[in-house]
């Protein structure tokens, strides 16, 4: 009895909905419906319809996103009943029709929602409907607003972060010690230096390194070095998106002796860094994964003054030295425009700048079992002074321009490194494992380096 029951109220429902179909022909097609957006899955859908027919644009409605799920369709014609208006002009009973497929007698399937009225089937489900005739077919709409794009515009930002970690990495890792660097006067020196490591705080999730290659003459009243090095950082971005960011820096660093203070050091430094990022930024349109790649230009220059007193102190065998280090950083980014996907975006110009300060101490103590090696520690407190990154001005063409914030900076953190150095060979060999809090900077690295007198 149940059985026959459904059978009996699937034909009357079928029933009307042909012969509302029926009255199509006679009916003057209505002015396009409004637009709704409704959420399913954690994806915002905007529906749309145009009044059309499977036969002449079967096309387009193959490319919608239900087309061949049936599930989604209906799920969607339950969640929009009518609030975009009917399948059928003039009508005020059933919702869209959501074409999902076709039958084997070439009549489309599609969801629709039905009578709210009729308790004894209260669920959208698939019916067939003619192909050469005109209904109100649902169509996606592409969700385009500053709301829904805000996270994955402002990602971009990592492309400049992700430079100025690599910077950042070098400067207090590979140059992190600069008395190591230092020889004999009269002397000539030559290393080699490479950094990598993991840049995971806080949403990012990437690597950075560097290799550098440097020369140095000490005179006697200072020291020169010169370095060049490449550098090279990849984060992830939202939405499968991510930043390559590649360059080279060159580094002229001076080590003057403070004669009037025994042991006490002066460094200045300066750098230049010239790359480009190539960045794919992710986003989602019309409910599909999708992206638009980029390569803008950067260029980045600092300067750094920094104070070491060489084992002013002294604790067992163990020599300690303190140290303050005063850097500046600045970052430009050119402007860009984004080519393919569905969402491109042109950005503005954006230039950050870094400046910190650093407190802290480094140590040497020989290894008793390893004649001609020291362990070496470092350990210090960092400031950053500026409060917020630059903020990111664009405009998504045919939408919207926006200017949004620059991400808050974590302002202080604790950075510390424990390692090895000593003679291998003619010259001197060292490794370090670096670590800091939660900061700007990479999670932890590993700096290692090959350095020769003579």
């Amino acid at each position: 009895m149940r059985r026959m029951k459904v059978l009996f109220s699937s034909s009357l429902l079928a029933g009307t909905l042909l012969a509302q179909v029926s009255l199509i022909y006679a009916a003057p097609a209505p002015e396009r419906r409004p637009t709704v957006v409704v959420n399913y899955g954690g994806s915002d859908y905007m529906i749309t319809s145009q009044y059309l027919n499977y036969t002449t644009h079967f096309a387009l409605l193959q490319s919608q996103p239900w087309w061949g799920n049936s599930e989604l369709a209906i799920a969607l014609s339950v969640l929009l009943e009518r609030q975009a208006g009917s399948f059928i002009p003039g009508d005020t009973l059933f919702g869209l029709a959501f074409a999902s497929g076709t039958w084997a007698n070439g009549d489309v399937g599609s969801a629709i929602y039905p009578v709210s009225g009729i308790s004894w089937y209260p669920w959208a489900g698939s019916y067939p409907m003619r192909p050469d005739v005109d209904l109100y077919y649902a169509l996606i709409g592409p969700l385009v607003t500053l709301e829904s794009l805000a996270g994955s515009l402002q990602s971009t930002s990592a492309g400049v972060t992700s430079i100025n970690n690599s910077l950042n990495m070098m400067i207090n890792g590979a140059h992190s010690r600069p008395l190591a660097r230092l020889v004999a006067p009269g002397q000539k020196t030559f290393w080699l230096a490479g950094d990598w490591g993991r840049d995971d705080h806080g949403n990012r999730s990437g690597s950075n390194g560097m290799a550098e290659l440097g020369v140095g003459y000490r005179f006697d009243f200072a020291q020169f070095n010169l370095s060049i090095g490449q550098t090279w950082a990849r984060q992830d971005l939202m939405n499968d998106g991510e930043v390559k960011a590649d360059g080279q820096y060159l580094m002229l660093e001076s080590i003057i002796p403070l004669t009037q203070v025994e042991g006490l050091y002066a460094t200045l430094g300066a750098y230049g860094h010239w790359g480009e990022a190539d960045m794919r930024r992710g986003y989602i349109n019309m409910s599909v994964p999708d992206s638009s790649k980029a390569s803008p230009d950067t260029q980045t220059w600092g300067v750094r003054a920094r104070l070491d007193w060489q084992n002013v102190f002294s604790f067992a065998n163990t020599g300690i030295s303190p140290y303050i280090d005063l850097s500046y950083t600045n970052s430009h980014m050119e402007s860009y425009s984004e080519k393919g996907g569905g969402i491109p975006a042109h950005f503005e110009g954006r230039t950050d700048d870094y400046t910190e300060a650093r407190l802290g101490f480094n140590t040497q103590t020989p290894l008793p079992f390893a004649s001609g090696y020291d362990f070496v520690t470092n350990l210090e407190v960092a400031h950053r002074f500026e409060r917020n990154a630059a903020g990111i001005n664009g405009e998504v063409e045919g939408f919207f321009t926006f200017n949004l914030p620059g991400e808050d900076i974590t302002n202080d953190w604790i950075k510390a490194g424990v390692g090895v150095e000593g003679e291998a060979g003619p010259g001197k060999l060292s490794f370090m494992l670096n670590g800091t809090t939660k900061s700007e900077m990479p999670n932890f690295w590993v700096a290692t380096s090959y350095q020769l007198a003579f």
